[in-house]
């Protein structure tokens, strides 16, 4: 769901429909009475005979066929990891298999309800509210089910806190106009593949002035497209000692310990980017990636679906997700976008022997 449309929700959360509460709804069943059958007691006739069939078969077949009247009820509370309730979160019930079943928002009071026709078995209840994001595996068996998620502390900043958005910090508004400059240059021609170029540009701009934060982050950026992680986060962390405000370090923190596999610790820097740049895509891109990490597919496949970003990377991600989780047509669609998009991927063979094998064996696997 689009940023737009869940603050266009939440701000109306008081009185709108959107979130109001839904009183407890039970169906009562009927009970299916079955009329004695009287018999004569001579010879039974073929009428006799048949009227007994026909109630059995037609038992039989209402066994048989689902009850689409059937509803289940889903409802709880969601509260901060100090148990305060939430209002405005939102709630979505999704399948095993990351498939959207429905959605409910909170009340003032944190209160949810969700009435659902899906069958008994195992679901994923997602809670969010703006970057605090919580999972539960429930197990819908019963018509009732009441659960109580708590999300975890919030991730801000006490930068992102004090700091509008796009404020420009002490530290950016002291560097000089030629490192500036250099560094803009930098930044134009990492664009343009040229690592080479852009490297003598952030040395350049460093050499002005030795405690340029964004320098620092730029330098992190290069460093990961040459595979020196390590280096990345190195420069990554001082751009954030000498600007805690440097987002685009965080996203290049994010980036490296995901390629390090410290998923953990990219979920962190992922969220504090967003924290502070709360539309930083590539921030929810990593974000995505470290659940995925994880091995939290729903909640990463959530993630990519708030994103709704057309970038190959993305395609990439969410075929891997689709793939584990066994829906191998969507995942060969997200392959082939990725192909379509970014034909001089170094990634692009894998991708491509993997979509290849998918149409010999009709299996796919997914990019390691």
């Amino acid at each position: 769901m689009a940023a737009g449309s869940r603050s266009s929700r939440c701000g109306s959360c008081h009185e709108s429909t959107k979130c109001r509460w839904h009183s407890k709804k039970v169906n009562q069943l009927s009970r299916l009475i079955i009329p004695w059958l009287v018999v004569d007691r001579g010879a039974p006739s073929f009428h006799s005979l048949l009227l007994p069939l026909l109630v059995l078969a037609s038992l039989s077949a209402a066994a048989q066929t689902p009850d689409v009247s059937r509803r289940s009820l889903i409802h709880g509370l969601i509260v901060t990891a100090q148990g305060q309730p939430v209002a405005c979160a939102t709630v979505e019930m999704r399948d095993l298999r990351g498939r959207k079943i429905a959605t409910s928002f909170t009340d003032t009071a944190g209160k949810f309800a969700i009435t659902t026709a899906a069958q008994p078995g195992e679901y994923m209840l997602l809670a969010a509210k703006e970057l605090q994001i919580e999972d539960e595996r429930i197990t819908l068996d019963q018509p009732d089910r009441e659960v109580t998620i708590a999300l975890p502390a919030a991730p801000r900043t006490a930068v992102a806190m004090s700091l509008p958005m796009y404020a420009v910090s002490v530290q950016e508004l002291r560097v000089p106009g030629k490192a500036r400059a250099h560094l803009k240059l930098a930044q134009e021609k990492f664009s343009r593949s040229n690592l080479a170029g852009a490297q003598r540009e952030i040395d350049q701009a460093l050499q002005v002035d030795s405690i340029y934060a964004a320098a620092f982050s730029m330098r992190a950026l290069l460093r990961l497209a040459l595979r020196d992680f390590s280096g990345a986060i190195e420069d990554a962390t001082l751009a954030l000692t000498l600007d805690p405000g440097e987002a685009d370090a965080c996203v290049a923190l994010a980036t490296a310990y995901n390629s390090r596999g410290e998923f953990q610790m990219a979920e962190a820097a992922a969220l504090r980017a967003l924290a502070m740049r709360p539309d930083f895509w590539q921030g929810r891109l990593e974000l995505a990636e470290a659940f995925y990490g994880q091995g939290r597919l729903i909640l990463a496949l959530r993630e990519l679906d708030e994103l709704n970003k057309d970038f190959p990377d993305t395609h990439l991600v969410r075929g891997n997700i689709l793939v584990l989780l066994s829906r191998s047509e969507e995942a060969a669609k997200e392959f082939s976008q990725f192909l379509h998009e970014a034909p001089n991927d170094p990634r692009k063979e894998q991708v491509k022997s993997i979509v290849s094998r998918s149409s010999d064996t009709g299996m796919l696997t997914s990019l390691q």
